[in-house]
């Protein structure tokens, strides 16, 4: 019985030439909504990136951030994710949601079908890995961040999952605004291991 894990179909986002197929973790022991209509059972085939996301993104020739400033926005970053799962055990749904880049329009649901995913899960951990390198392309820092969660279901049952994150976050550059120069969930590849 899949309690917990639901990958949502999967999509393709261009980051600096490269491809990055992601599927979106949602716990999901309630009633699944109806999948994007580009969805044809439960991989989808490529579809448009997320409102306000290029369709793909050319490298940048700006220079990469110095050791310190990288070892920062990796601390940063990780913390990003470290208080997703916090907010997603405190059943705070709407501020994990808002981790997601674009006021949760990245994670691919509305904050009920998002909330809705973790109806039978009682309690969630992550375990993060060590973090990629930030990446920077057309203004804008990239990272991946591995991770491990456990999530306890209401019935007691542990479930494990692996994979990573991509974070994102505008470049420092003129005019950004505070939030922007924040890291938000860009996109998460999360699946179940046995």
């Amino acid at each position: 019985m899949n309690i917990v894990p639901c990958l949502w179909p999967k999509q393709r986002y261009g980051i600096g030439g490269a491809v990055l197929l992601i599927a979106l973790l949602s716990a999901c022991n309630a009633p699944q909504a109806a999948p994007p209509p580009s969805a044809s059972g439960p991989v989808a085939a490529p579809a448009s990136p997320a409102p306000g996301t290029p369709e793909s993104t050319p490298a940048s020739t700006a220079p990469k951030p110095s050791g310190d400033e990288s070892s920062l926005l990796q601390q940063e970053a990780v913390q990003v994710i470290r208080n997703y799962y916090s907010a997603i055990n405190r059943r705070d749904y709407s501020a994990a949601y808002a981790l997601w880049q674009g006021d949760g329009i990245a994670s691919q649901q509305t904050l009920e079908q998002f909330e809705r995913g973790f109806t039978d899960t009682v309690s969630v951990a992550v375990d993060v890995g060590d973090p990629g390198p930030v990446d920077g392309a057309a203004g804008s820092l990239y990272i991946e961040i591995p991770v491990t969660v456990t999530a306890v279901t209401g019935g007691g049952t542990p479930q494990r999952f692996r994979g990573s994150y991509v974070l994102r976050r505008v470049n420092d550059v003129p005019g950004a605004t505070p939030e922007q120069l924040q890291w938000h969930l860009y996109s998460g590849d999360v699946a179940q291991v046995r």
